[in-house]
């Protein structure tokens, strides 16, 4: 009877106790219940508080609701968002602070959608800097409107001949001669002075002259000179050196030099020395052109075309030294629409000297990997060129001379941009470039391109040929507007 009465107990004990916590606690869940409801209805207010919690001041103030307005006064308001063409109307950050939120309004006025992708898709580049000089491709023209406008340039036998152009000495005898009118180089200046104490040299009147000149040398005939050897002037130093006829050197002798040109300020550019010291460049050897000053020639191993093809080609050949003087090492031609045409290595015919690597480009594993002969590449030309096409280039003379190559119809680029001074000064191809296209050419440490540089002569002709195509224009339009008035005219 005990125990019975002890659970009954216990059971009205626990619903009391029940009851009297339902009646305490039950007012704070009721409440934290609508609040809860209360975020869930409005996220806004939930986001405001939420980040009101976060701020470190630790005040926990509840906003009002936001409600839109016509007239914005805060300068955030009156602005667009990137990619939102209407007005902002509400700014705030995200519950963790780290983002910023905002919200527009529609534009009355249609948008294109793709205008404004594309320029999401395009951004800004700020390590790119601006370019002084915009490169510039002149418009690309037909072959046959590009060849009528060339006629009037067309180099004449006459400028050909003062220009260095190989010319043929007689109709169908492949054999050449070239006139070399170099430009003027200028010398360093030499100081002579004067011994009053030397003795008087009278030639075969002193006893003690053995008759064997001033400097004790026995004095030999021309025949025996050239039977020997044959005296060159090295185009780098401007020293004399001898070679036999075979292209042996006689004394090997090291070539000091400047590889670059005298500045205005009478200073070479390639290391800023004045003008007339030492070489700040050696080579082992010196080298020749293979042509000397004044007439060359007859020269043999020359080809001409026979019949016409048209087209219009440049032209840009690099060049090394050789015992036998410059020869073709590599070879570019492009067309007239700027696609490229043929382009070989070549290997050269006589014992390489210098690869000359610094302007040519070529380096002794590219002529170890050329198979083509300068033969070979005399048939494969021939083989698109023909009497009539027009061949462009600059300094033209020089990649014809490798070539072994009888043409014509040339246009040079040195005739079309003649130096203010006149002959026999000539612009550079690199300073054309860069003054009228915009382009850099020639300025890589490992040499020229001649690829560039004949794309760099065809653009300068086409630009040359949209200047006198516009120049024509104006003289047209201005003629038409001062014809004298003619009643009969006006009022037909």
């Amino acid at each position: 009877m005990n125990v019975f009465l002890a659970i009954a107990l216990t059971i009205l004990s626990c619903i009391v106790i029940q009851f009297i916590y339902k009646i305490i606690f039950g007012s704070k869940d009721e409440s934290q219940k609508h609040e809860t409801e209360n975020d869930i209805a409005d996220p806004v207010a939930s986001t405001e508080n939420a980040s009101n919690e976060t701020r470190p001041s630790g005040k926990n103030k509840k906003r009002a609701t936001w409600k839109p307005k016509t007239d914005f006064s805060h300068p955030w308001l009156m602005k667009n968002l990137k990619g939102h063409p209407g007005n902002v109307l509400m700014v705030d950050f995200s519950a963790n602070g780290k983002y910023m939120a905002a919200t527009c309004d529609e534009p009355n006025s249609a948008v294109d959608p793709a205008s404004a992708a594309a320029r999401r898709r395009k951004p800004r580049d700020r390590r790119r800097p601006p370019s002084s000089s915009p490169t510039s491709t002149p418009q690309r023209i037909s072959t046959e409107e590009l060849a009528e406008a060339l006629r009037p340039h067309l180099l004449s036998p006459k400028r050909m001949w003062a220009l260095g152009y190989p010319l043929e000495i007689e109709p169908n005898s492949c054999k050449a001669v070239v006139y070399i009118n170099p430009p003027p180089r200028p010398r360093p200046p030499q100081f002579t002075s004067f011994d009053v104490n030397a003795p008087e040299f009278v030639p075969g009147g002193s006893q003690s002259d053995s008759g064997r000149g001033s400097w004790g040398s026995t004095p030999r005939s021309d025949s025996d000179e050239e039977a020997d050897a044959v005296e060159h002037l090295c185009v780098r130093c401007d020293k004399m050196f001898r070679m036999t006829r075979e292209g042996e050197y006689v004394v090997e002798e090291s070539c000091v030099y400047h590889w670059g040109r005298i500045s205005s300020d009478s200073r070479y550019t390639c290391c800023d020395a004045p003008f007339g010291s030492k070489g700040c460049s050696s080579a082992r050897f010196h080298v020749w052109s293979g042509t000397r000053p004044g007439m060359n020639g007859p020269l043999e191993g020359y080809v001409r075309a026979r019949s016409p093809r048209g087209g219009i080609y440049a032209i840009d050949t690099e060049m090394c030294y050789t015992t036998a003087g410059l020869e073709l090492a590599s070879i570019a031609v492009i067309a007239a629409d700027g696609r490229l045409v043929y382009r070989s290595l070549v290997k050269p015919s006589s014992p390489v000297v210098d690869h000359n690597t610094r302007f040519s480009g070529i380096r002794p594993r590219d002529l170890a990997r050329a198979t083509k002969t300068l033969r070979d590449v005399q048939n494969d030309i021939l083989g698109f060129v023909g009497n009539d096409t027009i061949l462009i280039g600059h300094a033209l003379e020089n990649d014809l001379r490798a070539l072994k190559l009888l043409h014509s119809a040339v246009v040079d680029t040195c005739a079309l941009y003649p130096h203010s001074r006149g002959f026999p000064l000539r612009r550079s191809l690199r300073a054309l470039s860069q003054e009228l296209l915009g382009r850099s050419v020639q300025r890589s440490s490992s040499g020229h391109s001649p690829l560039e540089d004949a794309r760099a002569a065809m653009d300068l002709v086409l630009l040359k040929v949209h200047e006198e195509r516009a120049q024509r224009n104006r003289v047209t339009n201005q003629l038409s507007i001062l014809q004298p008035y003619d009643p009969l005219i006006s009022a037909a």
